[in-house]
C-alpha cells in the first residue's frame, strides 16, 4: 500500500474517540498512581497505548505514522531535556569545586531561618527577570539556596517552592521571557502592553505568596539562630574546602551566560570545566576522580577526610549531581511524550478542546474555559508553548464574538499555561524544577500559592468584569481581520 494511500485512509478523529483517551488517563492516573502506587511512567505507557488503538482501530494510523508523531514530540522537547541533563553534570563539579559547599556556608551564616524563603523567592524573581530564564535561575542560585535552606533546616518543599514560585514570577514578566513572547505574538497584542497587563493579577498573587513565605518562615520550629549541629555542619564545610573568591567563578559564568542570553548548554559545559580545573588546582582534589563525578556525581569519598566523621547533613548536601542520575527523568519524558505524541499527532486534541468553545456565552466563562483548556494541554503535553498556540487557536474567535480584546486572552494563556507548568509532575517544567532541586513536585506543589492566586484572580476579575478591555464592533471585526479570523456576528 503507497504511502498516499495510507494518508487518504486516515480520518478526523470524533469528539467521542478524542475525549476517551483523555478520561482513560485520568483514571489510569487516579487509580494506578494515586491508589495503587504504580510508577507514573507505567500510567503513561499503559494511556499511550490505549490512545495508539483507538488511532489505529478508529482512525487508520499505522504504527509508523504513530512513531513519527511520538518522535516530533520527543524532539520539540529535547532541549529543555539537554539542560535537565546537564544540570547533573554541573552541579557535580560545583560540589568539587567547592562552589556550592561555599553559597551554602556563607548563606547560612547570613540569611535567616525565618527569611529563607522569602529571601528564595526574591532573589530567583530578580534573576529571572532581568534575564527571562527561570530555569537558568533555578539551576544556579535556585541550588545555592537549596543548600542553605537544608542546613539552616527548613523543609526542601518550602525552600523549591519558594524558589520555584519566585522564578515564574520574574519570567512571567520578563520581556525577554521565551513564554512571554510567545504569548503576545500567537495573539499579536503588544508585548509591553501585555507585561503591564499582567500585573493586575500578577501583583496581587506575588503579595499574597510573600505573606505567606513570611508567614511560613516566621511559624518554622526554629529559634532564629544557627544551632550547635548546623554550626558543626559549618565547621565540617570550612575544614573540607578552601573558600575564596576562585570558587565563585563556576557560578559566575552561568549567571553571565543568563544575562548575556547565551545559549544554557555551551555556559554550563564551560563553567564545568571552569569547576574542575578550581577543583583540582585550587582544592587540591584528583582530576580523575573529578572527570568521574559528572557521571556518577560527587561524593564526600573524594575528600581527603575521615567520611565517617562527617554529619549526615553535610553528607547529603555534597552527594549530588552526575549524569547517569537522570536516568528516571528521561523514561519519564519519553513516556509522557508517547501519549502527548499520540492525541496531537492524531488531532484528538483539538477535536477533545474544539467542542467546549461552543456553548460559552459569556467573558467569565470563556476566560476559564481558556484557562481549564491550558491546563488539560499541560496535563496532556507538557508543554509550555504548545498550550499557548492550541488554546489562542481554539479561542481566539470566541473573544472576539464576545467583544472582548485579545489581550486580555493574552493575560490568561499566562496566568494559567505558565504558572501552571512547574505544579504538573509530568511536563517538561515540573520535571525540570524536580530534578535540579531535589525535590519531587508534589511536595512542594502545595507551596506554590503565586501559581494558584495567579488563576484565581484571572478567572474572578473575568467573572465581575474588573479590568476587563471591551472592544467595539468594528475593532472586533478588524481584529478578526487581522488574524484571519471569520466572526458569525
Amino acid at each position: 500500500m503507497s504511502e498516499e494511500k495510507k494518508k487518504r485512509e486516515v480520518r478526523k478523529p470524533t469528539f467521542g474517540e478524542s475525549i476517551i483517551p483523555i478520561l482513560f488517563m485520568a483514571v489510569v492516573l487516579a487509580i494506578g498512581k494515586g491508589l495503587l502506587q504504580w510508577p507514573t511512567e507505567v500510567c503513561l505507557l499503559l494511556s499511550a497505548a490505549f490512545a495508539g488503538i483507538i488511532a489505529v482501530v478508529r482512525l487508520g494510523y499505522n504504527w509508523e505514522m504513530l512513531e513519527k508523531c511520538i518522535v516530533d514530540k520527543i524532539a520539540a522537547v529535547m532541549p529543555p531535556v539537554l539542560i535537565v541533563i546537564f544540570v547533573g553534570f554541573m552541579i557535580a563539579t560545583w560540589c568539587f569545586a567547592g562552589t556550592l559547599p561555599m553559597l551554602v556556608y556563607y548563606g547560612m551564616m547570613f540569611i535567616s531561618p525565618q527569611f529563607i524563603l522569602f529571601i528564595a523567592f526574591v532573589a530567583t524573581a530578580i534573576l529571572s527577570y532581568v534575564s527571562g530564564a527561570s530555569w537558568g535561575a533555578a539551576a544556579s542560585i535556585g541550588v545555592a539556596l537549596m543548600g542553605v535552606g537544608a542546613g539552616l533546616d527548613v523543609p526542601p518543599a518550602m525552600t523549591a517552592a519558594a524558589v520555584v514560585t519566585g522564578a515564574y514570577f520574574g519570567d512571567k514578566l520578563s520581556p525577554l521571557s521565551d513564554t512571554t513572547n510567545l504569548a503576545a505574538a500567537v495573539t499579536r497584542v503588544p508585548l509591553y502592553d501585555h507585561i503591564k497587563y499582567m500585573l493586575w493579577t500578577t501583583v496581587p498573587s506575588t503579595v499574597i505568596t510573600l505573606i505567606f513565605l513570611l508567614f511560613l518562615g516566621f511559624n518554622l520550629d526554629t529559634t532564629g539562630e544557627i544551632s550547635s549541629e548546623s554550626m558543626v555542619m559549618l565547621s565540617q564545610l570550612d575544614e573540607l574546602f578552601r573558600f575564596g573568591i576562585l570558587p565563585l567563578i563556576p557560578m559566575a559564568v552561568i549567571l553571565l551566560a543568563i544575562f548575556l542570553r547565551q545559549p544554557t548548554v555551551p555556559a554550563m559545559l564551560i563553567s564545568s570545566v571552569a569547576a574542575l580545573l578550581i577543583g583540582t588546582f585550587y582544592q587540591g582534589l584528583d582530576f580523575q576522580q573529578g572527570l568521574q563525578s559528572t557521571m556518577t556525581g560527587f561524593n564526600v569519598s573524594m575528600l581527603r577526610t575521615d567520611t565517617e566523621a562527617l554529619l549526615p547533613n553535610v553528607t547529603e548536601l555534597l552527594n549530588r549531581g552526575g549524569l547517569s542520575n537522570n536516568g528516571s527523568f528521561l523514561a519519564f519524558i519519553f513516556c509522557a511524550m508517547g501519549f502527548a505524541g499520540i492525541v496531537t499527532g492524531t488531532g484528538m486534541m483539538d477535536a477533545a478542546m474544539g467542542q467546549l468553545t461552543n456553548r460559552i456565552k459569556s467573558c467569565g466563562m470563556a476566560v476559564l474555559l481558556a484557562e481549564i483548556e491550558c491546563i488539560i494541554i499541560n496535563l496532556l503535553t507538557g508543554s509550555d508553548g504548545l498550550n499557548k498556540i492550541i488554546t489562542t487557536e481554539l479561542m481566539m474567535k470566541k473573544f472576539l464574538e464576545l467583544r472582548v480584546h485579545p489581550i486580555v486572552l493574552c493575560r490568561s494563556l499566562e496566568d494559567s499555561g505558565t504558572m501552571t507548568g512547574p505544579i504538573i509532575p509530568w511536563s517538561a517544567a515540573g520535571l525540570y524544577m524536580a530534578t535540579t532541586l531535589g525535590v519531587p513536585t508534589t511536595e512542594y506543589l502545595p507551596y506554590c500559592v503565586l501559581c494558584f492566586c495567579s488563576l484565581l484572580f484571572g478567572v474572578l476579575y473575568a467573572f465581575t468584569g474588573f479590568k476587563i478591555v471591551r472592544i467595539t464592533d468594528e475593532e472586533a471585526h478588524i481584529m478578526a481581520a487581522e488574524r484571519g479570523i471569520v466572526l458569525d456576528n
